[in-house]
């Protein structure tokens, strides 16, 4: 069953805005609305910052408390060197419309030699998670200049005027797919995009587990795990995640022996596969566990309390009278007859 999509509010009416924010994180697993797709939208805040950073930060954080859902609001403008930065983060406020404002930033530069109008245009883009009042914010710059006329196509605001000298292209002559490339909102929203993809995507978690045979008996341990319920005081197989560049073998000798301090010999892999799926409030995981026959050697210490309760070898008949965590103990079962054709092999 496909899981719902998590939504985030991308806080603007700019339909040119959305469209370029939505295409650049659409292949992530999520929902996302414009402020016109809500059914109450809410009266604008006051940009009243004087930085674009934390005009960015107001925006999320109103929208998010304002409809409970995760925002993602920017604040960007173009800088003019000439003009020590003018109009810089008030872009938006130096006319009653995009086409005004450019007017007005062209009446202003108008006397000025075009080879001195260089400019950068810079943009925030603050997400706020209301769930966890977590904020991340990420930074964009792009060089360019502005030229004197415009080259109307695409875009929106001063992308007819903002002109790139190595693509020989204004913002307006550019695809959504190329600004987004190259612009700086693209810049910021690339680190916005890796941000989610990391915090809220799907996990897949690899745990290579230990069958530990000790004269026909499995070794099994108790769980230490005070501050999660779930797992606390539950029997389990020794093993433990993945470590980078690990190999599934070094893996498991490597964790039945932090766990247990069994040194153990690796007999086989078994064939089956057992996959536990959770949900989270923030994203869902699944964990891999793979199943290895290993031979006990020898002890070598104290068992690892700070996770493991006790160990103990058990009768591979009397598994059912233990409390497993989770699907374990159905897992187990059904690679009893497996089991059982290795330890005879073991054996003979």
């Amino acid at each position: 069953m496909l899981e719902e999509k998590r939504q985030i509010l991308i806080a603007t009416t700019n339909e040119g805005k959305f469209t370029e924010i939505k295409k650049f994180l659409h292949d992530l697993n999520f929902d996302f609305l414009s402020l016109k797709d809500l059914k109450n939208i809410p009266e604008e805040p006051e940009e009243s910052e004087k930085t674009i950073e934390g005009n960015a930060i107001l925006k999320a954080k109103y929208y998010a408390d304002k409809t409970g859902l995760m925002s993602l609001a920017d604040d960007g403008g173009i800088f003019v060197d000439t003009l020590d930065g003018w109009p810089g983060v008030i872009s938006a406020r130096i006319g009653k419309d995009a086409e005004d404002r450019r007017k007005v930033l062209l009446e202003k530069v108008k006397d000025i030699p075009e080879e001195k109008l260089t400019a950068s245009f810079k943009a925030v883009s603050a997400l706020y998670n209301p769930d966890k009042e977590e904020l991340f914010l990420a930074y964009g710059e792009r060089k360019g200049k502005v030229l004197k006329e415009e080259r109307i196509a695409n875009g929106f605001g001063y992308d007819p005027i903002f002109y790139l000298p190595d693509l020989n292209k204004t913002y307006s002559e550019l695809t959504t797919v190329e600004k987004n490339a190259t612009s700086h909102r693209g810049i910021a929203l690339n680190k916005i995009k890796y941000f989610l993809a990391d915090h809220f995507s799907n996990k897949h978690i690899v745990v290579p587990v230990g069958i530990i045979i000790k004269e026909g008996k499995m070794l099994i341990s108790k769980r230490n795990d005070p501050h999660n319920p779930r797992f606390h005081g539950k029997w389990e197989l020794p093993g433990g995640s993945m470590e980078y560049g690990e190999k599934l073998e070094e893996n498991v000798k490597r964790e039945i022996l932090e766990e247990t301090a069994c040194k153990v010999e690796i007999i086989k892999q078994l064939n089956e596969i057992q996959v536990v799926a959770s949900t989270g409030k923030n994203f869902n995981y699944q964990v891999y566990l793979i199943p290895f026959v290993c031979k006990y050697i020898e002890s070598v210490g104290e068992i690892n309390d700070t996770e493991v309760m006790e160990t103990k070898f058990v009768n591979l008949d009397d598994l059912t009278n233990y409390d497993f965590i989770e699907k374990n103990k159905e897992f187990l079962i059904n690679l009893l007859p497996e089991i059982r054709e290795v330890i005879n092999e073991m054996s003979s």
